[in-house]
């Protein structure tokens, strides 16, 4: 399983190409894959990519709800039909569809943050924020995570 940790920045050429992060491909090159799977997220400014073994996980989950549903179709339109596979070439490029740069307004400059089993590729100016405004938000609700999972029960303070 990819473990992907980490803020990295990278550059975006005029025709879309991008270097991906050596320790983001160091972790692919582990789990014996070079496939990954990008869309865009539903809930940030930002490229999703996914080792193909993770987003199966995703696609299994989906079609295990009820046939015709309408939470299966939303799901399946969002995170299925908005999805595009991409193959790291030998030197650890891709190119990004011409479509989600423009949808997000990706400059040349660019940041990964590594997610555990998913990183992201954001504007780098507006990724930067998101973790500055993440850090702040998890400190104002004193987040911590225990070893069976997210607390969120604040904890006095001496």
């Amino acid at each position: 399983m990819t473990q992907f940790v980490g803020t990295h920045t990278g550059k975006l050429d005029r025709k879309g190409r991008i270097s991906v992060p050596a320790p983001f491909r160091a972790e692919l090159e582990a789990a014996a894959t070079n496939q990954l799977v990008f869309r865009i997220s539903h809930t940030h400014p930002c490229i999703e990519a996914r080792s193909r073994p993770v987003f199966q996980q995703i696609v299994d989950s989906i079609e295990a709800l009820p046939h015709f549903s309408e939470e299966r179709e939303l799901l399946e339109a969002t995170l299925i039909a908005g999805s595009e596979m991409l193959k790291l070439d030998g030197e650890g490029r891709l190119v990004l569809p011409q479509e989600m740069i423009e949808e997000l307004t990706l400059g040349d400059q660019v940041v990964f943050l590594g997610k555990g089993n998913r990183f992201e590729i954001w504007n780098e100016a507006v990724g930067r924020a998101h973790v500055l405004e993440s850090k702040q938000r998890a400190r104002e609700l004193r987040l911590t995570v225990a070893a069976s999972g997210l607390n969120t029960t604040p904890k006095a303070v001496p």
